[in-house]
């Protein structure tokens, strides 16, 4: 084969495979999609930062940017509202997005990479006069200035889909605990130290004031940061 050819394929190929790593890869899985389902898990779809994605084994490719979050716009079946999924692309990994046959919304995996879908939650300044409760899905952990564990949703079912509502809100502690009371109706799995507790598992509370809530995708085995400064009264993520 003439020596310029080669050299032209060599670099044809080279290019690929580099342009290849500088972009994260997101399709979806079909094969868990009855026959008698299918028109109509059809109609969902993701619009990942602006690129349009359906149920049919596409790929699209991501720009990755340690730097920024992400959003994912997601439509599911038959609903004309949408949900905002926060999430951060960091590297050119390869994710797959699989229908959940039991709960709606859909799984994340990933064969280049560990995915946590873990939240580390951080306070500063604060006044000790205030309880704050972070929580991701059914598992909460009390923060004060000390905090250095990250916590996933030990207690959600092995069924749940892999996003995960974060919340981060100032509380008070329950003594008296009733779904009816709309005084004192919420109640999480409490994260210890190493995890949680389950014969001592639920903490009752009320939110005096929300701060901080939205859909998170982790993508990663790193944790989010979730940092609120009392003083400031400013909240920040990492």
């Amino acid at each position: 084969m003439n020596t310029k050819i080669i050299a032209i394929l060599f670099l044809l190929l080279f290019f690929e495979q580099l342009n290849a790593q500088e972009f994260a890869e997101f399709t979806t899985d079909t094969t868990r999609i009855h026959d008698n389902m299918r028109e109509r898990v059809a109609k969902e779809v993701w619009y990942i930062n602006g690129q349009e994605m359906h149920y049919n084994g596409t790929v699209i490719k991501i720009k990755p940017d340690p730097k920024k979050f992400d959003t994912i716009i997601y439509y599911r079946q038959n609903r004309k509202n949408c949900d905002t999924v926060i999430c951060n692309i960091t590297a050119a990994n390869k994710y797959t997005l699989i229908y959940n046959e039991c709960c709606g919304f859909f799984n994340v995996r990933s064969k280049t990479t560990k995915i946590t879908g873990s939240v580390l939650f951080q306070i500063k300044n604060n006044d000790e006069k205030n309880l704050y409760l972070g929580t991701i899905g059914m598992t909460g952990i009390l923060v004060n200035e000390s905090n250095t564990q990250a916590i996933y949703d030990e207690c959600s079912s092995a069924m749940s889909p892999s996003g995960n509502f974060i919340n981060f809100s100032q509380v008070r502690t329950c003594q008296d605990f009733d779904y009816d009371n709309i005084d004192c109706n919420e109640m999480v799995c409490l994260w210890k130290e190493g995890g949680v507790h389950f014969d001592d598992e639920e903490y009752e509370y009320k939110v005096i004031k929300s701060e901080m809530g939205f859909l998170w995708l982790g993508l990663n085995e790193s944790p989010l940061v979730v940092t609120y400064d009392v003083s400031e009264k400013r909240l920040t993520l990492d």
